[in-house]
């Protein structure tokens, strides 16, 4: 049984809290927050509050901290973490700059503490299902993905629209299916990208062709910038030359209202088929693996460092193909 200190009680914050309770090798111990949450929390939750995160690290009964706060303040969450000799997990992004990125790997590799980052999807049952795919012969060779999420601007919190504090759309939302067709298609070669921008500068559209060092490509959409009423959405089309897998995903507002979800794989000669997805939580998933490999000191193999750090630095070059037109090689 892991101790969980969980920092942060927005959105993320509390669909992190919920997952915990499902786990039964952790247990969130301590809620640092400026506001005590105890009877929206009651079902979820019967530890101590703190408002103070120097006062959650000094506790010895904390093994891990959980950190939800806005992206701007990770690095600093995390070094005090890793210097207070707790293991950490980071909402996704890590941070917004490859050089922070370093730094914070540098400091939680320097103070003998795992680090684990949140990138959910490679823990959704559909993008699971997805993955284990395109390692037969069903998708492998794939030649285009299509794949995106559309949404409103968040509306719990105003740092979202900041560039310097959130990164935008592009490390807030487009990050998700970035990292995901990495994750399928391997090392890209160059990107691509067009968008728009909010009045304070942040890209809250982005559309981006990735072609992979394989030849594939990929055709990637995130939006922040949709009217009220529009249901967040996610979807993946992949294709063979033979084959194709759709995915479709509505919901709400945000994700916390999902309708359901359909996946369709389309055979050559073959009737269309429903493909049926083990119905599982993604957070639980990606949680309790984290406290697993902490638990039994294992590696972590779904998600790791050299990925978030290749991710953030692939995030960067399509905000430099954003900001000058052009086609950028990935170095």
């Amino acid at each position: 049984m892991k101790n969980i200190g969980l920092v942060g009680m927005g959105l993320i914050g509390k669909t992190h809290l919920e997952a915990y309770h499902s786990i039964p090798t952790a247990k969130v111990t301590a809620i640092c927050s400026r506001k005590e949450w105890k009877n929206e929390l009651a079902p979820f939750f019967d530890g101590s509050f703190v408002t103070q995160y120097e006062a959650l690290l000094s506790r010895d009964d904390i093994d891990i901290v959980d950190i939800c706060v806005p992206t701007f303040l990770h690095e600093e969450y995390i070094t005090k973490a890793a210097k207070a000799g707790k293991h950490i997990i980071c909402e996704k992004p890590l941070t917004l700059t490859e050089e922070a990125a370093e730094r914070i790997i540098h400091v939680t590799e320097e103070c003998g503490v795992r680090l684990f980052v949140a990138h959910v999807l490679r823990f959704w049952p559909e993008y699971q299902t997805i993955k284990a795919y395109s390692e037969i012969d069903k998708l492998s060779n794939m030649e285009t993905v299509h794949i995106g999420r559309l949404g409103q601007l968040p509306a719990w919190s105003e740092w979202f629209q900041h560039p310097e504090k959130s990164g935008g759309a592009l490390f807030d939302l487009h990050i998700h299916d970035i990292d995901f067709v990495y994750y399928l298609l391997g090392e890209v070669e160059r990107v691509y990208a067009v968008g728009h921008q909010n009045q304070y500068g942040a890209w809250d559209h982005i559309l981006t062709t990735l072609t992979f060092k394989d030849g594939a490509k990929a055709f990637v959409e995130g939006s922040q910038r949709m009217p009220n009423g529009y249901p967040f959405t996610m979807s993946l089309r992949a294709q063979t030359s033979k084959n194709a897998l759709d995915f479709q995903l509505k919901a709400g507002e945000n994700i916390e209202h999902i309708d359901g979800s359909q996946m369709i794989f389309y055979e050559s000669g073959q009737e269309p088929e429903i493909v049926d997805v083990e119905q599982a939580d993604a957070f639980q998933n990606e949680l309790a693996y984290f406290v697993d490999c902490i638990e039994n000191d294992r590696e972590n193999a779904i998600i790791p460092l050299d990925d978030v750090l290749y991710i953030i630095k692939l995030l960067q070059s399509i905000e430099k193909s954003l900001e000058t037109g052009r086609e950028v090689q990935v170095m």
